[in-house]
């Protein structure tokens, strides 16, 4: 829901950004191929998770989503650097309130086109940045370098990727509203972040814009826009739902050649243009509780293996079931062998009806599941019956039994799970039962 005070500050906005910023609506370009996830690359290795692969070291929490993409990126002339902002919520936080003062980053994503065959970028990370503020004369809270990214090795290609910073040295803090306490404006709160292609050869290419607070672009997943917020932890989701970036504005700057290069917007929704922010996503712990175990994966959410009947679903889960959203599988306790204390803890299943915890060797068919029933089957081969749970009221249930013992599971194996459970009386594609998402989880001592 878009509330008043938000409206009134798109307002003020929009009637100052005109006259103050330059107008960069020229430099917009409409995306004419498939958007394609890249999967996660893995800064401690320097290796390659692939698309809807598990990416169990990013997060737990999305902290920071600003990916309603609503089908442009932007042309930036050959080293030019964007800066852009946005904001994490500390606990004193009044619009969105925060689960704590620090964050620690282990994750980001980012989001570009680019016709050149291979794409370098340099990230980085400013705890304090008010909106459009010449960050050269800022020292990067955090800053790093990728080579060898996906580009267009056939002409124009966009990408959405991963970049996981769990256990590298590129993990790094940043204060809720910039300093652990809310101020009340974007200029004491706002982090930034920026983003270079230090090798576009000339080509076309650039970031993707991203935001659509207000759904005038129907840039949403149904068509009604991504508010303020939306798609992180503190409002309870993931970065599968698509959001505008808490405290996202229509401006940003440019540097070139380590010199302020301006302060620029787009034209905003007055110029039929859209709300424009750039595609970011930030991932940490947010607090709030033990971190979860095992990495999820085969979403029901369209992007891998379709649901059987469009009965999709955006909250993590599996296909949707009659509550309109899929069940979601989490693991708890810990992946040690030795400890057996992992316990599978099951959400948004059907109250009353009964649910199979099993565990599989398998991924199947490479992570991205094959139809079953109203759902996916995730795990496969070597199936081992866990335990039959009844969900309570709110259809939620938890495995009782030693997921250890009970699987057979011993230091350095890799299982999958999912909870198999009944629908007999909503059932949206007219099979009666559905499955949730797979976790994966790899065994220590």
């Amino acid at each position: 829901m878009i509330r008043t005070p938000l409206l009134a500050a798109f307002a003020v906005l929009l009637s100052t950004a005109a006259v103050a910023q330059n107008d960069a609506s020229s430099r917009i370009r409409p995306i004419t191929v498939p958007i394609k996830d890249a999967g996660t690359y893995h800064m401690a290795t320097g290796t390659w998770t692939r698309a809807k692969s598990p990416t169990a070291n990013l997060g737990p929490d999305t902290i920071y989503n600003n990916t309603c993409f609503p089908g442009y990126y932007v042309a930036l002339s050959s080293v030019e650097t964007l800066v852009d902002s946005g904001r994490l919520p500390s606990t004193s936080s009044g619009d969105v309130a925060g689960t704590a003062d620090s964050y620690t980053v282990n994750g980001f994503q980012v989001a570009y086109c680019a016709s050149n065959p291979s794409v370098d970028l340099d990230v980085a990370h400013y705890e304090c940045y008010a909106p459009c503020a010449d960050a050269t004369a800022l020292t990067p809270t955090s800053a790093l370098s990728i080579s060898g990214l996906p580009g267009g090795a056939s002409g124009l290609a966009c990408w959405i990727l991963n970049i996981d910073l769990q256990g590298s040295t590129f993990e790094f803090d940043m204060s809720g509203d910039c300093d652990g306490s809310n101020g009340g404006s974007s200029g004491a709160d706002n982090f930034g972040w920026s983003q270079t292609e230090t090798n576009p050869q000339g080509a076309p290419g650039g970031p993707l814009l991203a935001g659509d607070p207000l759904g005038l672009l129907g840039a949403g997943p149904t068509g009604t826009g991504c508010p303020h917020g939306d798609g992180t932890v503190f409002v309870g989701q993931d970065i599968s739902t698509a959001g505008t970036g808490l405290g996202a504005e229509d401006v940003f700057e440019t540097d070139i050649g380590g010199a302020y290069g301006g302060c620029w917007w787009f034209g905003g929704y007055t110029g039929g243009a859209p709300f424009s922010s750039f595609g970011h996503g930030m991932f940490g712990d947010a607090g709030g509780g033990s971190p979860g175990v095992g990495s999820a994966y085969c979403s029901g959410d369209g992007s891998g293996t379709a649901c059987p009947c469009s009965n999709n679903s955006t909250n993590g889960g599996g296909c949707a079931n009659g509550s309109g959203e899929g069940a979601v599988l989490s693991g708890s306790g810990s992946n040690s062998a030795g400890a057996s204390d992992l316990v599978l803890n099951a959400s948004n299943c059907m109250s009353g009806q009964p649910g199979l915890f099993f565990q599989g060797d398998n991924a199947i068919n490479s992570g991205n599941g094959i139809i079953f029933g109203d759902g996916l089957r995730c795990a496969g081969m070597n199936v081992v019956r866990l335990e039959v749970a009844s969900p309570d009221a709110s259809g939620d249930a938890s495995t009782t039994v030693d997921i250890v013992a009970k699987g057979g599971a011993v230091a350095g194996d890799v299982k999958r799970y999912q909870i198999w459970y009944r629908d007999p009386a909503s059932t949206p594609c007219g099979s009666t039962f559905n499955l949730s998402n797979g976790v994966e989880v790899t065994f220590g001592a």
